[in-house]
């Protein structure tokens, strides 16, 4: 048997995609096709124009229908910063006979790490457990099949504005599209990016397209926080189109077509600007206590704007010990799926599937509850 899913990731000023088949009986994933189209109604997944968004949308999956005859199974990558995380604790009794740890102990806990006094203007889109306590015996990964009386659980909550959440899926729905998971496209690319050593010793994974960065910091292997801030790699363009006294589009033409090494007061000046860039990114992440309390020491970039010269420069300015480009090992695809540009969209599909093969998590379904969604499609359900 195999089934087709498909990641749309709305990408600052462009809409991603890929098409993979999944082979269940033996779990493996091939990409199929992967898109890129610019995008006015859209600013990250933030609608600005309905009418707008419902044709771009309609549009890529025109470009799709032409590779399946089956509709698949559709995951949506949110970003922008009407999104904010959070780390939170949830608690739950075991009362089973045994006293057997089992899902839906498991499930009930990561409820419960929903606050109470959450705001009625955000919904939250994604629970991602941590690490389990079992009668103060901290650390735990998966505490199914264990035995205790008390069960607690770290998680990571993403939030987004109730707002603009409904307008995302009235789009969705204008353009016929009525059932898909939704997840945050940084959550995603930490947890299929980011190895367990780099997890371990404390890892930076940064994420910057063209007028959006998505980042998330880990430490001890816990995910710590996570930004959506508004500005990318145009602000690099920006800042070259100042130093040249040009206008913004002449700047990106010329950073289209230049090479580097071919000019050295070129080299100069993009160097100059990828630097403002990203001291600019440091100076908000600066803003949290986790970051400061527990700064990372390697760093792992990605996305459009992700190239060696960058990531020379990014090693410098946030001074950590080891910096590498990401890339998706052992990943089969008929299709350039490999550019960094699609990192987003491709970590949507490989952390969606691990996470229905871990039963690993809570995220939004369209059209169902917080949690029922998942839990009917994992067959939990009938648990609660």
């Amino acid at each position: 048997m195999s089934r087709n899913i498909l990641s749309l990731d709305f990408y600052g000023g462009e809409i991603t995609a890929a098409l993979a088949a999944l082979d269940e009986e033996t779990s493996t994933l091939r990409l199929r096709h992967v898109l890129r189209r610019p995008t006015r109604a859209f600013s990250g997944a933030f609608v600005r124009d309905m009418q707008g968004a419902q044709e771009e949308i309609s549009a890529v999956f025109s470009e799709i229908s032409q590779y399946v005859s089956i509709d698949p199974s559709v995951v949506i990558g949110l970003r922008g910063n009407f999104l904010s995380f959070k780390r939170a604790s949830g608690f739950n009794t075991v009362d089973s006979r045994n006293k057997i740890i089992g899902e839906r102990e498991m499930q009930s806990a990561i409820k419960n790490s929903i606050p109470p006094n959450l705001s009625e203007t955000l919904d939250v889109v994604d629970i991602l457990p941590q690490t389990y306590t079992i009668e103060g015996n901290t650390g735990i990964k998966n505490p199914k099949g264990l035995m205790g009386l008390t069960l607690e659980v770290e998680t990571f909550l993403s939030c987004a504005l109730v707002t603009h959440l409904n307008n995302l899926y009235n789009a969705l729905a204008a353009s016929g599209c009525s059932e898909y998971q939704v997840l945050p496209t940084g959550i995603a690319l930490g947890e299929t990016l980011a190895r367990p050593e780099e997890r371990q010793a404390g890892v930076l994974v940064l994420d910057i397209g063209q007028n959006a960065v998505s980042a998330l910091m880990y430490h001890k292997d816990a995910l710590m926080d996570a930004w959506e801030l508004p500005f990318g790699r145009d602000a690099i363009a920006q800042a070259v189109a100042d130093l040249l006294q040009n206008d913004l589009e002449t700047a990106r033409e010329v950073l289209k077509d230049y090479e580097p090494g071919t000019d050295d007061i070129m080299d100069d000046v993009l160097e100059d600007a990828a630097a403002k860039l990203l001291q600019d990114i440091k100076k908000e992440l600066l803003r949290s206590l986790l970051f400061l309390s527990y700064p990372p020491t390697r760093l792992v970039l990605c996305g459009e704007a992700a190239d060696k010269n960058l990531l020379k420069t990014a090693k410098q300015i946030f001074g950590v010990r080891k910096a590498r480009l990401a890339s998706f090992d052992d990943l089969i695809a008929d299709c350039p799926a490999d550019e960094p540009v699609y990192c987003g969209a491709v970590s949507l599909l490989m952390h969606t599937l691990e996470r229905e093969q871990k039963r690993l998590g809570v995220a939004q379904t369209k059209e169902t509850g917080l949690l029922d969604g998942l839990l009917d499609k994992l067959g939990l359900s009938e648990l609660f």
